[in-house]
């Protein structure tokens, strides 16, 4: 009886791991703005988040990049590192407004 429920934990495990990611850590599994299309609304409700973008890193990976008014504690906190497989880059912009016509 024993062996059946360390059976179950192993087979629970990667499933429960999985679930608790944010978008995952390996290769992405869906296009650059459709990530930003799943999430950008939850950054945005971040305090300080003044916009979201697709991306180049220096060495050419694509990124995300999360647009900041100004850096701040709570907002580098509460930004996840990777989402849906990408790397998300912080960059301060300051305030951005409409321009006018």
């Amino acid at each position: 009886m024993k062996a059946r429920h360390v059976g179950w934990v192993l087979l629970a495990l990667p499933i429960l791991a999985l679930a608790g990611c944010e978008g995952g850590g390996g290769a992405p599994i869906v296009t650059a703005a459709r990530a930003i299309e799943l999430h950008a609304d939850s950054l945005m409700a971040i305090p300080g988040v003044v916009g979201v973008y697709e991306g180049r890193s220096g060495s050419g990976e694509t990124v995300l990049r999360v647009l900041l008014e100004r850096r701040s504690p709570e907002a580098e906190r509460r930004i996840p590192r990777r989402l849906e497989g990408y790397r998300v880059e912080l960059e301060v912009s300051g305030k951005i407004e409409p321009m006018s016509r």
